[in-house]
């Protein structure tokens, strides 16, 4: 069975957190089994070995994605209005450009009906950055210079799972929340069996200067026709670091050496979901400049909270559904037309 990378496991029914009907799990089972090692098929009664673990994950991505707040409308009435788009984008124009010419638009455009659906849904996406600068500030009628500042900014926008309603767009994000707890748990076989690796390169390595040390100390038959060494090596040490790593590898050993084993790992990544995906909240309090203000400030500034998607130590997103009409999308640059022009106004 190939995996199938655009194929949600979703149906078009609601879906909402609780148990879910056998052709849904049996279809993010086979899925997970795809993803990670196909070969599992061959341990007796896969399936119900990952039953309760891919139940808990379709329950947290579904839960997970139903937090996200309603779509909000992403076009001019909306930036003026919206102090949130007013901070991920430089200007309504800014805003209009990202929406028609970001890969995910580009991508869906290729397989969208014509005419498009009169309003388009979609997942949206910013990393967030902040940074410390010296700025200037109105301290009553005294102008304060070199004032230290937090600048926020938000730069690689994403559109996503673009659909002609917010329920399918949904969805398709759940998918990709349940495919990244793939990716996990194929992840964390890859780590494993390259920590081995990497451990049994340091005991070979360990060997070869515990031999070495050993012909250096002439405790064989080299005494017989070499000076001896009057600096002994340090065994006791070499020793230490010899069994340490055999300790690590015999565990690594009893984890990976069978399918029933990865089977078990990968059970366990998908059993605790919350570990590798999580939801914050995060508070901001921002002027026209993006600049953060303090609690109790007398400066202009807007109060909002934006969702991040944690994936990971260093992997936040800035996430929120948008809604927009696809009359407002501008028009597809014709890059070929383009180069042809460019190539007649030079001769």
């Amino acid at each position: 069975m190939a995996f199938r990378f655009l194929q949600s496991i979703f149906t078009s029914a609601p879906i909402q957190p609780g148990k879910f009907d056998k052709d849904l799990m049996l279809r993010a089972i086979e899925r997970l089994v795809d993803g990670t090692d196909p070969r599992l098929r061959a341990v007796s009664h896969y399936r119900r070995q990952l039953w309760n673990a891919v139940d808990h994950a379709i329950d947290f991505v579904v839960t997970f994605v139903n937090t996200l707040p309603p779509a909000i409308t992403a076009d001019r009435q909306g930036y003026m209005t919206d102090p949130r788009l007013r901070a991920l984008f430089a200007s309504p124009e800014h805003l209009r450009e990202i929406l028609s010419f970001s890969d995910g638009m580009r991508n869906y455009l290729k397989q969208a009906p014509d005419p498009l659906p009169t309003e388009l849904y979609a997942g949206f996406g910013a990393v967030r950055a902040e940074k410390n600068t010296l700025g200037i500030e109105m301290d009553g009628d005294i102008l304060r210079r070199d004032v230290p500042q937090t600048v926020v900014n938000f730069c690689n926008h994403r559109l996503v799972c673009l659909t002609d309603n917010e329920q399918d767009t949904r969805r398709e994000l759940m998918r990709r929340g349940f495919d990244h707890l793939v990716e996990t748990a194929l992840q964390r076989l890859m780590d494993s069996r390259v920590q081995k690796t990497q451990l049994e390169q340091q005991q070979r390595q360990l060997l070869q200067q515990k031999a070495s040390l050993l012909k250096k100390a002439q405790l064989g038959l080299e005494a017989l026709t070499e000076p001896t060494d009057s600096e002994l090596p340090d065994f006791d040490a070499i020793e230490q670091q010899l069994q340490r790593l055999e300790t690590e590898l015999g565990q690594l050993r009893t984890d990976s050496a069978t399918l029933d084993k990865h089977l078990a790992k990968i059970a366990a990544t998908l059993s605790e979901p919350e570990k590798y995906l999580q939801l914050e909240a995060v508070p901001l309090t921002l002027d026209h400049t993006n600049t953060k203000v303090s609690p109790g400030s007398p400066r202009v500034a807007n109060s909002m909270i934006f969702e991040e998607i944690v994936m990971g130590k260093d992997r936040r997103i800035t996430a929120l559904f948008v809604r927009f009409s696809s009359s407002e999308l501008l028009p597809q640059p014709d890059f070929f037309k383009e180069a042809n022009r460019l190539l007649y106004a030079s001769r």
